[in-house]
């Protein structure tokens, strides 16, 4: 079943996070990542803005290949680029099966 990794992002370092996007994508795509939604300029419709300026929804086949991606040496190794070049939350959810009724 799909999992989604939903990451809501404000950049601090465009040269940084630009490199750390670029490296990821390449070590992601080798854990079957695939972009669903890159969006920018967020319109609040509910609740309160967490403040971040962009939104990423990436799918991957399953929870164990995003978390093996999570913890992998090789984005392990991106993330003290992360940490320079943006501000992230990042949460997994695994699809489910059908809608709630």
């Amino acid at each position: 079943m799909p999992a989604y990794m939903i990451s809501h992002v404000t950049v601090t370092d465009k040269a940084k996070f630009e490199s750390y996007i670029a490296n990821t994508r390449s070590v992601a795509s080798k854990y079957g990542a695939r972009p669903i939604a890159i969006g920018a300029q967020p319109k609040m419709l509910n609740g309160e803005s967490d403040g971040h300026q962009m939104v990423f929804v990436i799918e991957f086949e399953s929870m164990e290949d995003l978390d093996t991606w999570h913890t992998s040496d090789e984005y392990r190794a991106l993330v003290p680029l992360r940490e320079e070049g943006s501000d992230q939350r990042m949460v997994a959810y695994q699809a489910m099966a059908q809608p709630p009724s």
